[in-house]
């Protein structure tokens, strides 16, 4: 009588070290945007805190590729470029200040990331790649929670609604930029420091799908075009032309006193930030060979 025993087992079945077998991964996914600064926000002056002032109906997409190199079984690195478009309308908020200003704007976003992720819960492990029936055994498990921060470089372009489309605005100098007593010409980049948590799980092997809320405190303060003062708009008239003055100033005129000369246009001791919620999908590039997993076999022949 011939017995046969087949043992099945992964090459990395639980082990401490399986976050090597996912070292590597490409990421690509979608997400959406928020802007927190100057324009736009609720019913009530800013409040420069995250959660408070957000205008839900000012979000819009973003998209998102980049790469992930797993550096132990508790830390990774992220590498992340990322488009979006950033929105604010004083039309939207009933605030009669914000309201009389009457400024919005759009703001292209082209981002370059680099995060630093600790992985405070993990539950990582292959279980048995062929289900046997009447034999019970450990499914996949690739779950991970984690935090990150890092640094951000990005390019951004401010635009302003005009008939038939969209004006870029830093050309038009609406804070008086580069008129004497004006407001200084801010830069086309700028950086930022990102901060966020992430939930990822495992789909199988190679594919993982992961959840990502951060928010990028950013050192300008120009995203939406505001910063400072009312600069004379006469002279910013005669200096830059007429679009240049409608764009500094496209108050009703309800109020003429509080868009003169030297009046709050933003609030330049807080920079602006953003949000982005993210979903990607991402693929364990670390055996290019189709990431198969190896088995060994062994059998036994009793007589």
């Amino acid at each position: 009588m011939v017995h046969a025993t087949v043992f099945g087992q992964a090459t990395h079945f639980t082990k401490s070290d399986h976050w090597k077998t996912q070292r590597k991964e490409l990421i690509f996914g979608a997400g959406a945007s928020n802007f927190l600064g100057d324009l736009g926000g609720l019913n009530r002056i800013g409040t420069h805190y995250i959660p408070v002032d957000i205008d839900w109906n000012t979000t819009r997409p973003s998209g998102h590729v980049g790469f992930r190199y797993r550096l132990g079984s508790l830390f990774a690195t992220k590498t992340l470029l990322q488009y979006a478009v950033l929105k604010g309308d004083d039309a939207l908020t009933n605030e009669p200040a914000r309201r009389n200003r009457n400024l919005s704007f759009r703001t292209h976003l082209f981002e370059f990331s680099q995060h630093f992720e600790f992985l405070f819960f993990t539950n990582e492990r292959y279980g048995a790649r062929h289900k046997i029936y009447g034999l019970k055994g450990m499914r996949n498990k690739n779950t991970v929670a984690y935090l990150f921060t890092g640094i951000t470089g990005f390019g951004y372009i401010p635009q302003g609604p005009s008939d038939g489309g969209w004006v870029n605005l830093r050309p038009l100098h609406t804070e008086g930029q580069g008129l004497i007593g004006g407001g200084t010409e801010y830069k086309k980049i700028s950086l930022g420091i990102p901060v966020g948590i992430g939930y990822k799980i495992g789909l199988d092997p190679l594919w993982r799908m992961s959840f990502e809320l951060s928010y990028t405190q950013t050192f300008t303060d120009y995203l939406d075009d505001v910063s400072g003062v009312y600069f004379d708009n006469d002279l910013i008239e005669a200096s830059y032309g007429s679009t240049s003055a409608y764009f500094a100033d496209p108050s009703s005129g309800a109020f003429p006193t509080w868009t003169t000369a030297g009046e709050l246009r933003g609030d330049s001791n807080h920079k602006d930030g953003y949000l982005f919620l993210n979903i990607s999908f991402i693929r364990n590039i670390t055996d290019m060979r189709s990431g198969r997993i190896k088995w060994k076999y062994k059998r036994r022949y009793k007589l």
